[in-house]
Order: structure tokens, then C-alpha cells, then sequence
């Protein structure tokens, strides 16, 4: 049986740290603004009866895609991360996965829940505008996509 909470405080959406291999990527970790916590969702099976279809739980979760969003740094080394990735991808498969972390923090910035994403690899790597006609400075930001096998949260 379930218990209410204790905590009664709402999640804000400012609240959180993402981490992947900041050997590898250490740009696209620091310069990342916005994290999507994918979609989860459960097949159905039908099932015939008489005349009409009827629906049972699958056996098979689908997962969507981990999406970010960062802002690109002048030098545009975090952009050229993700490029190199996705070519290293392209070019040996194997071994060009990494692990990421989602941090969940408190209002008093305490990390209250990890969310660890498994086997993570970009497949989207969005495109960039530059633009003379602009009359405000809006620096360029990036959304790049990773799949992966599975996440779990903790």
C-alpha cells in the first residue's frame, strides 16, 4: 500500500546536473542547459474475444530518446565533441557508448535521485544558424540526441 509523502515541496525544473564521461566530454557536461527525461511506455497485446479486440499489458517497455540542449562555447569544442562521437560511431561501433547520469536536486540543491542512463550514444546532432539579421545577440545552443539501452533511477 502506498503512503503519502512527507515532502510535500514540487520539482523544479532548474534543479538538476547532468553527467556523462567528462574525460571524453567535458564540454557538453558543463555547457548543458536543458535535459529531457524521456518517455516510457508499455506495449499492449491485443486479444481477440468474439467480436471485438481486446487489450492485455506487453511484455516489452520502449523507451523514447534522451534529448539536451546545450549552449555552444566560442570555440565551438563541445559542438565538435558530439561531431567526433558521432563520426567515431560511424567508423568503429564498438566501444563508443557511455553512461550518463541525471542528478534530480532539492530546493536546498541536494541530490535527492540519480536517473543512470546505460550505454548512451548520440544519433542527432541539431543544426546551427548564423545570422546577420538578428538585432539582439542570442548565443547559438545545440540539441543533440542519445539512445540508449535502459535507464533506471535511484
Amino acid at each position: 500500500m502506498a503512503t503519502l509523502t512527507t515532502n510535500k515541496n514540487f520539482l523544479s525544473p532548474v534543479g538538476f546536473q547532468f553527467k556523462i564521461d567528462s574525460a571524453i566530454y567535458p564540454n557538453l557536461e558543463y555547457f548543458c542547459t536543458a535535459v529531457t527525461l524521456p518517455d516510457i511506455s508499455v506495449t499492449e497485446a491485443p486479444v481477440p474475444y468474439r467480436t471485438v479486440n481486446t487489450a492485455v499489458s506487453g511484455d516489452r517497455i520502449n523507451f523514447s530518446s534522451l534529448a539536451l540542449r546545450f549552449n555552444i562555447t566560442e570555440d565551438m569544442e563541445n559542438y565538435i565533441e558530439m561531431f567526433n562521437w558521432m563520426h567515431r560511431l560511424v567508423s568503429n561501433p564498438e566501444n563508443q557508448v557511455a553512461d550518463a547520469t541525471l542528478s534530480i536536486l532539492s530546493s536546498h540543491n541536494n541530490v535527492t535521485k540519480e536517473i543512470i542512463f546505460k550505454d548512451c550514444f548520440p544519433t542527432n546532432l541539431s543544426s546551427l544558424e548564423f545570422s546577420t539579421q538578428q538585432t539582439e545577440i542570442e548565443y547559438l545552443q545545440a540539441d543533440v540526441t542519445l539512445k540508449y539501452t535502459t535507464f533506471e533511477i535511484k
